[in-house]
């Protein structure tokens, strides 16, 4: 049981001779403290009685608001153990310091605090995926909407709604995944009860999609395609040919990498997403693609992008422009190619997939190569033990096959 005790904490004196009163919350044998923003002399704190003396001035006041303070702290108290009984003595002070119950806490204003953390973190891509589910739950349930209604009947209705305003079984899946995780944190923050949490039950549903692969002889067509030095088509298809032969690296990643991130003839980065790092062997063809857009006074690249001196916070909006430029171009060449499939920077890192796959790699080698984690766990050993080696063969190979023409 948590037990809550006034106490004038003395380890802490400021100039004046003065120390803050604070409630003392132990729960547990583990203890924290809440500030009551009160500032008392020694001699103005009984601490038998737990009261302010006489010697303050404004005893009388600052002990009613103390002792109401305390009432409303052992109600809340009272009102979260019952429904919490495991609960910490970080997590309860945190619900005991918020203005309202937890069971009357929006999952807009939850979920607002979360990304708002996420981006202080520059987790921007997880920001923005949360941000667009949740205005996507505020769409349908609206901004009243209380974590504590959010249940397996809600998300029913909520995929319903979902379906019937157009959206694809992944488009849908993507939305209930970011809703998933920000229940999980509300959860194990103590301010959703997962008692009625839906994705026990509920499943999460996907479709295959068609594959977005291309063959090494498009691939080769793409490269050798006749397009004017310098213009929007070549900066596209280089940027394509790039992701390529850096074992599908993605957009972002790329556009952020720097001429620091070339060493000993590799490119080492960590993946923003992950935070994964990467060290990927250059080839002929990545080094003259990178020559052709050397700037002397940028830090990256490819500097075409406008990435120097811009703020943690506006590269993801730039990068975003970036990408649909990109692919405006990549879709004109496929065009012009008559390609099947729809050209995109996606088709580069899932078309190196496809040609190392159809060489007869194993998909665990393939998803090393990429930086997947499901690859079992004797494979990463045997990784692991050779190095680079393996990879920059197996990529080594495929970049070779634009030989082959």
């Amino acid at each position: 049981m948590a037990t809550l005790k006034l106490t004038l904490d003395k380890r802490r004196t400021y100039s004046d001779g003065r120390s803050p009163l604070i409630l003392r919350l132990t729960v547990k044998g583990n203890s924290t403290s809440m500030d009551l923003g009160i500032k008392l002399q020694l001699g103005e704190w009984d601490a038998k009685n737990a009261k302010i003396t006489k010697k303050h001035p404004h005893h009388q006041s600052l002990n009613l608001q103390v002792m109401d303070n305390l009432l409303e702290y052992e109600r809340k108290l009272m009102d979260i153990e019952n429904k919490y009984p495991s609960i910490t003595a970080t997590e309860l002070k945190k619900l005991l310091l918020s203005n309202e119950r937890s069971e009357d806490i929006t999952f807009k204003k939850f979920a607002d605090e979360h990304i708002k953390t996420l981006k202080i973190q520059k987790r921007f891509g997880n920001a923005q995926s949360y941000q667009t589910a949740t205005n996507k739950v505020v769409e349908h349930g609206g901004i009243p909407l209380k974590l504590s209604q959010i249940d397996y009947i809600f998300i029913k209705k909520f995929e319903r709604h979902l379906s019937l305003n157009g959206l694809s079984a992944n488009g849908i899946a993507s939305y209930m995944r970011s809703i998933r995780a920000l229940l999980n944190s509300a959860g194990k923050m103590k301010l959703y009860d997962m008692a009625i949490y839906p994705f026990l039950n509920f499943k999460i549903r996907t479709q295959r999609t068609i594959s977005r692969a291309e063959s090494i002889d498009s691939i080769i067509l793409i490269k050798n395609l006749e397009l004017p030095k310098g213009s929007d088509e070549d900066n596209a298809r280089n940027v394509f040919i790039l992701i390529f032969c850096l074992i599908g690296i993605s957009f972002m990643d790329l556009l952020l990498l720097k001429k620091s991130d070339i060493q000993n003839d590799r490119i080492v980065y960590k993946r923003r997403k992950t935070g994964k790092l990467y060290s990927i062997k250059l080839t002929p063809i990545v080094i003259q693609i990178f020559k052709e857009y050397d700037i002397e006074n940028s830090a990256f690249l490819l500097p075409q992008f406008g990435l120097d001196g811009k703020d943690d916070s506006l590269i993801r909006h730039h990068v975003n422009l970036g990408l649909k430029q990109t692919n405006r171009y990549l879709k004109r060449i496929g065009e012009k190619l008559t390609l099947q499939t729809k050209l995109t920077t996606y088709v580069a890192r899932y078309s190196w997939a496809n040609i190392a796959k159809s060489k007869g790699y194993s998909k665990d080698l393939i998803a090393e190569a990429l930086g997947h984690n499901y690859g079992n766990s004797v494979t990463g050993i045997y990784l692991e033990g050779y190095g680079d080696d393996i990879i920059d063969s197996l990529n080594q190979l495929i970049v070779n096959l634009f030989n082959e023409e």
